[in-house]
């Protein structure tokens, strides 16, 4: 450690918080002086890994275990905030835009609670995430909104995503040779980054069903059919009802073109336009308050369950969603399915 201290030293001025390093130059600079460091640790292995801190909101979910092994390919140490819980809603009501959705506000929280405790923290521009569709338009600004909030504490790395333009693999080399990291070692790092990638959308998206009890889908946004508090008393409350559910796939082929551009909401329409009631006993939709895309599309999504004769529930969390009303919501809605048969 004392090795790495001297280091940035010698290339920057730095200053303490709470025992903290904060680094104060330009994001420019501040690459650089990276590189600079791992140039310095080669052979020295007493030195510890510079840690870079991945919020577990938002773009965490849509690449599930990327970018935490790319990142730990490359000699670094990544550090994933904790489980969203209620003290997570709680912080994120102190500090957040009152206008943000839930996912934006448990984001700033997650970014609160790694700012001043590593090195760095990488927030990528997530413009797309599949081609000719377009992600959450909270994506774009997020790393220049993450930067005016932790700057002063804690640098911010980023790059843009735009599977649109060029496929993601691309945009990790360019995230490798922005580090200034050698070519083969980042090349080795994506395809292992990748591959993890995939095993982890693998096992989010297994479905448990056991014969004989009623089977559901859960769809909405992978940050909030994934998400502990927003979720997760969801899913808890399902599984103590003995009631199988299918979390809505986002790893599968790349859904048809449509009218509907957000990449999300696209592949929901598309898996609810091709369900059937001999599968599925009912779809719970999951949403949050304040989401625009939700906003446009839910009746849509309302419309085409119920032409399949498929019960739907369309249910809104928000950060006073207490678990007795969620408790309350969910059985009302699968107890009247039995009237319904």
């Amino acid at each position: 450690m004392l090795k790495t201290h001297k280091a940035l030293k010698r290339r920057s001025s730095h200053c303490m918080i709470k025992g903290t390093r904060m680094l104060i130059d330009t994001s420019h600079r501040f690459l650089k002086r990276i590189s600079d460091i791992y140039r310095v640790k080669k052979g020295a292995g007493d030195v510890l890994p510079l840690t870079v801190g991945i919020p577990r909101m938002f773009y965490y979910y849509i690449y599930p275990g990327l970018w935490e092994t790319f990142f730990r390919e490359l000699g670094m140490k990544p550090v994933v905030s904790g489980m969203s819980t209620a003290k997570t809603v709680e912080k994120a009501s102190e500090i957040s835009e009152t206008e943000h959705c839930l996912p934006n506000k448990l984001f700033d929280a997650h970014l609160a609670e790694l700012a001043g405790r590593v090195d760095m923290i990488f927030v990528p521009r997530v413009l797309a995430t599949i081609k000719d569709h377009l992600s959450c338009p909270k994506f774009g600004p997020l790393p220049d909104a993450a930067r005016a909030d932790i700057a002063r504490v804690t640098e911010v790395l980023s790059i843009d995503i735009d599977e649109t333009s060029q496929p993601l693999s691309s945009s990790l080399m360019l995230l490798g040779k922005k580090l200034n990291m050698p070519k083969a070692r980042t090349v080795s790092a994506v395809k292992t980054a990748i591959s993890a990638m995939q095993e982890a959308r693998r096992k989010m998206d297994r479905p448990v069903r056991k014969k004989g009890r009623p089977y559901f889908l859960l769809a909405g946004h992978h940050y909030t059919i994934h998400d502990n508090f927003i979720a997760g008393p969801v899913l808890n409350k399902l599984q103590s009802m003995d009631v199988d559910v299918e979390l809505i796939s986002f790893s599968e082929n790349t859904p048809e073109k449509s009218y509907i551009l957000w990449s999300t909401s696209n592949a929901i329409y598309h898996k609810l336009n091709t369900i059937s009631a001999d599968e599925y006993d009912g779809v719970i939709q999951l949403s949050v308050f304040n989401c625009g895309c939700d906003s446009m599309m839910m009746d849509t999504y309302r419309q085409l369950v119920r032409e399949k004769n498929i019960p739907y529930m369309f249910l809104m969390i928000d950060e006073h969603s207490a678990q007795a009303g969620i408790d309350t919501r969910v059985e009302a809605f699968i107890d009247s399915l039995g009237w319904r048969k």
